[in-house]
Order: structure tokens, then C-alpha cells, then sequence
């Protein structure tokens, strides 16, 4: 099992509205974000990610669940170019690295957007940075 690996909840948010803004993330999916993103703030266990990664299938899966009920699902092929859908409906394309046991990577273009971050886990805190535009959001989890 790697770091990265396991259940997190949010604890913290930062620049989450501008950064949709600056990505173009359609409503009504950027409100239902926030709201969820702000629920998260006040109960811990609104706002949960899973992470797992299959070394033998090259693989890393993301989960999102809001209030117990999975939420949104998303799968990539560690070092190749991935085409998924996001959780606003649109098509990326992009690609995930996988950097020790306890890092990923990730480089994605939707429409005429570029984004790109990590996951990065430290003991029992996981912090993702995203960058979108020229907007930087920053979100910590704790390990559950």
C-alpha cells in the first residue's frame, strides 16, 4: 500500500470559487462544489476522497463521497494520457504520475483550460494543489 493510499477528509480550502471561476466550471455543478466544499468545513465527515493506486495495473482511482454516498469516480493509467470525464461533465485529457509512494502528479487540459497539480501525503495529512489559469487552490485532508 502506498502513503497516498486510504480515506480523507477535508479539513481545510483555500481559493476554491476563483479557481472555478478561472477554469470555467459551468453551474449548476460550481455551486453544488462549493456547498459541498463549505460543508466539508463544518462537518468533517461530509466531504470525504478515497485514493486508491494498483501498482500491477498502473492504475490510480479518486473517489468522492458527500455524506457517506459516493459522489464522483474517476480512474487513470499511471504515465500514459488518460481521457475522463470530470465531475462537471466534461471531457480532458491528461496525465498522472505517480512519484514515490507518496506523490501524484497530474497534468490536464479541458477545452482550452490547462491544469495542472498534486497530491502529495505526509504522514496523516494529504495537501492537493491545483493550478488552473493562473488560480491556485490549496486544500488539506487528514487521514481517516
Amino acid at each position: 500500500m502506498t502513503a497516498i493510499e486510504g480515506k480523507w477528509k477535508l479539513i481545510s480550502s483555500s481559493n476554491i470559487a476563483e479557481f472555478h471561476d478561472a477554469i470555467k466550471t459551468a453551474e449548476p455543478f460550481k455551486s453544488k462544489l462549493l456547498e459541498m466544499k463549505e460543508a466539508g468545513k463544518t462537518d468533517p465527515d461530509s466531504y470525504l476522497e478515497e485514493i486508491e493506486v494498483d501498482l500491477k495495473e498502473n492504475k490510480v482511482v479518486r473517489r468522492i463521497f458527500v455524506k457517506g454516498e459516493k459522489k464522483f469516480e474517476m480512474e487513470f493509467d499511471i504515465g500514459k494520457e488518460n481521457e475522463i470525464v470530470g465531475p462537471d461533465g466534461r471531457t480532458s485529457k491528461g496525465r498522472c504520475d505517480l512519484v514515490g509512494d507518496n506523490r501524484i502528479t497530474f497534468t490536464n487540459k479541458v477545452e482550452d483550460v490547462e491544469m495542472q497539480g498534486q497530491m502529495e501525503a505526509e504522514d496523516k495529512t494529504l495537501t492537493v494543489t491545483l493550478i488552473g489559469n493562473g488560480v491556485t487552490v490549496t486544500e488539506i485532508f487528514t487521514k481517516i
